[in-house]
C-alpha cells in the first residue's frame, strides 16, 4: 500500500467547553492539573462522566486522550468512537479532525464524507487529503478533481501530487 502523507493531522488542543457540567469542568481540572493535583484517571472517569451524559466536548477530549496515549493506553480505534459522538453532534473540533483520522487509521470510506464536509467549508487541506484518498484506491478520476481544487487555492502538496500520478491525463 503507497504510503499516504498526513499533512494536517489531530489538532492537539483540549478545549473547554463554554456550558460545560460539573464533570465536564472537573475532568478538565484533573487533566491539566489546575486548582488540583493533575491526576489522569480522575480525568478519565469524570471526562466520561460527561461523555454518556451528551458532552461533545467531553468526548472530543477523551478522544485526544486515547490518539495520543494521555493518560490511557493509546487507542486509535476508541478515540475515533469518541471523535465520531461529538462530530455527529456538530462540534467543530471533532468535525474537522474526523477524517484526517479516519484516514490514518485507513477507513477511506469513513474519512470521505467528512473530508468533503470540511472542503465545502473552506478546508484547502481537505481537498488534497481526497486526492490522496482516491489515489490510494486507484481512481485517478476524482482524485484529479480533487487535486485540482487544492491546486487552485493554492496547495503545493497538491501540485506535487498532480505531477507524481500525471493526473492531468486522467
Amino acid at each position: 500500500m503507497r504510503n499516504i502523507v498526513l499533512t494536517s493531522l489531530f489538532a492537539a488542543t483540549l478545549v473547554f467547553a463554554a456550558n460545560s457540567s460539573e464533570k465536564f469542568d472537573e475532568g478538565m481540572k484533573y487533566l491539566l492539573g489546575i486548582q488540583v493535583k493533575q491526576d489522569k484517571q480522575k480525568a478519565l472517569h469524570y471526562l466520561s462522566e460527561a461523555a454518556q451524559e451528551g458532552s461533545s466536548e467531553a468526548e472530543y477530549n477523551l478522544a485526544l486522550m486515547y490518539y495520543m496515549g494521555d493518560g490511557v493506553d493509546q487507542n486509535i480505534t476508541k478515540s475515533l468512537e469518541y471523535l465520531d459522538g461529538s462530530a455527529k453532534k456538530g462540534y467543530a473540533k471533532a468535525v474537522e479532525n474526523i477524517g484526517r483520522i479516519y484516514m490514518q487509521a485507513y477507513k477511506f470510506d469513513k474519512a470521505i464524507p467528512w473530508l468533503k464536509l470540511n472542503a465545502k467549508h473552506g478546508d484547502i487541506k481537505a481537498n488534497y487529503l481526497l486526492a490522496e484518498i482516491y489515489i490510494e484506491k486507484g481512481e485517478f478520476k476524482k482524485a484529479k478533481v480533487y487535486a485540482k481544487k487544492a491546486i487552485d487555492a493554492g496547495d503545493i502538496d497538491a501540485k506535487l501530487l498532480w505531477q507524481k500520478y500525471q493526473l492531468s491525463n486522467y
